[in-house]
């Protein structure tokens, strides 16, 4: 709970701080605050799922074999299909 206490307190903080600047309570530059400041939200999430993509695509590529689990796993499928035969069921 704790985790998610702290994650919600970032979460409001960063909010507020955002929400000052989009109603001009911030001294910000003209520019930022008309043209950067109300699309911070858009590239965060932008940027958040870029991350994920990202860190699949790697991970998918960086795959490491595991020849121990494709082993079991056989072993299981062929003990399952035994199982079925030994009960009369067609495969």
């Amino acid at each position: 709970m704790a985790r998610a206490q702290r994650l919600g307190t970032l979460l409001a903080t960063i909010g507020g701080i955002w929400l000052l600047g989009l109603i001009g309570m911030l001294p910000l530059p003209e520019t930022v605050q008309t043209h950067i400041w109300p699309v911070l939200p858009l590239l965060f999430i932008v940027s958040l799922g870029s991350y994920a993509f990202i860190n699949i695509g790697y991970n998918l590529v960086a795959f490491r074999e595991c020849p121990e689990a494709y082993h079991e796993l056989m072993q299981e499928i062929q003990e399952a299909k035994d199982d079925l035969r030994a009960k009369n069921i067609e495969l």
